[in-house]
């Protein structure tokens, strides 16, 4: 495949790709298809309002996750219009805290830990604005608060403004190889191929779902992450 009418070359990504898994000892998927034009027909918002809008969800539903006091957290909701960017597990969270709606113990634990990765998915999003440098697949999110660099003092009122996003062929370049990452992963998990340790498959699909989510006009949850 050559260069389309985005200007991107999918052959030369993908073998970007195989380049960089050779790192982690990971074969060429040879059998997994290319992305093409019509997978980034679509696009979120590209003045990064949408982008920085899901980022500031997240957050919040990672707040609540470390036990931040439920109506600080709802305040900031309602005063950013943030309901209309989270996911439907966020929502079902904040609703459970609140008490609107009930949920078991052993139910609410693991939505807790599921929404917790979701400080990869913040991460990549992160790294489309341009504000992290890196995206390395065997580094897990840094201790500190990375949202800090979207909205210092963790406050989306002081959230920046003078956001873009990066380049589309670099995001596509990113997505292709995470998609690549995420196949060896399902392949590692069903057949007992080799898998590296320090790739945590947890943040490889995390990071994936939030690349994909720019390109798909569904609710987070929906994003489609078949091969």
């Amino acid at each position: 495949m050559g260069t389309t009418g985005h200007g991107m070359d999918f052959l030369a990504i993908r073998r970007r790709s195989v380049t960089r898994l050779a790192h982690w000892k990971l074969a060429d998927p040879g059998t997994l298809p290319l992305h093409h034009d019509e997978d980034f027909g679509w696009m979120r918002d590209a003045d990064a309002d949408a982008v920085a809008g899901r980022c500031h969800a997240i957050a919040a539903a990672l707040a609540l996750t470390h036990r931040a006091p439920v109506k600080t957290v709802r305040r900031a909701v309602d005063d950013h219009d943030l309901e209309r960017w989270m996911g439907q597990r966020e929502l079902d969270l904040l609703h459970v805290l609140e008490g609107e709606i009930e949920m078991d113990e052993q139910a609410l634990q693991q939505l807790i830990v599921d929404i917790a990765w979701r400080e990869e998915a913040l991460l990549a999003l992160l790294w489309t604005l341009r504000l992290v440098d890196e995206l390395a697949p065997d580094k897990m999110c840094p201790k500190e608060p990375v949202y800090e660099k979207l909205a210092p003092g963790l406050d989306p009122a002081r959230a920046r403004t003078d956001l873009r996003l990066r380049p589309l062929d670099e995001i596509a370049a990113m997505l292709d190889l995470y998609y690549c990452l995420h196949w060896h992963a399902r392949s590692a998990q069903y057949h007992g191929e080799i898998w590296d340790s320090k790739l945590a498959p947890g943040v490889v699909l995390e990071r994936r779902r939030a690349l994909e989510w720019l390109f798909q006009d569904v609710p987070w949850e929906e994003v489609d992450l078949g091969a």
